[in-house]
């Protein structure tokens, strides 16, 4: 059985909403794993931080993980209507990582959630664009949820289907 990766990137209620995924997961008998991203405490990505220190092992081993996963979910807060910096300065170090910049999203099936004080939308379709680019494949259907928004556990329950299905491909 193949792992769906939860890539979060938020130690808040976006870490809530992934824990909640993760659980209505495994009442289907789907294997995934959380990574938090914000746990890695990853430098932040240039040029001259790699060509001084080299890529952080925390990047490496962020990469190697996930290298298995043919699914995942990622789930982001939104920063001034885009993604916050700390998924964007994972994927630049993961681009970095490897010996092809898309290598670690490449036909891979992505599904997107979020939970936002702040709409919402924005970070879902900045996040769309970002992993379309990285090579991924997107679901249509994605999450979102806010104070006022719970999570529609019928649609999220339908995008772990999904996602069990491709991850078996």
């Amino acid at each position: 059985m193949s792992t769906i990766g939860i890539l979060v990137a938020s130690s808040n209620n976006n870490l809530l909403l992934a824990q909640k995924l993760k659980e209505l997961g495994d009442a289907q008998g789907l294997k995934s794993e959380i990574i938090d991203l914000v746990s890695l405490n990853l430098p932040l990505y240039n040029t001259i931080e790699e060509e001084k220190n080299g890529i952080p092992q925390a990047a490496k081993e962020l990469v190697e993980k996930i290298a298995g996963f043919k699914a995942f979910i990622i789930v982001a807060p939104e920063y001034n209507g885009v993604m916050p910096p700390v998924l964007n300065n994972a994927i630049s170090w993961s681009s970095r990582a490897t010996k092809d910049w898309r290598e670690t999203f490449n036909e891979k099936f992505v599904a997107l959630a979020t939970h936002s004080g702040g709409g919402g939308t924005k970070v879902l379709q900045a996040m769309r664009l970002q992993f379309i680019h990285m090579g991924a494949n997107v679901l249509g259907r994605e999450l979102l949820t806010s104070y006022d928004k719970p999570l529609n556990e019928e649609s999220a329950n339908n995008i772990l289907e999904q996602l069990g299905k491709l991850a078996k491909i």
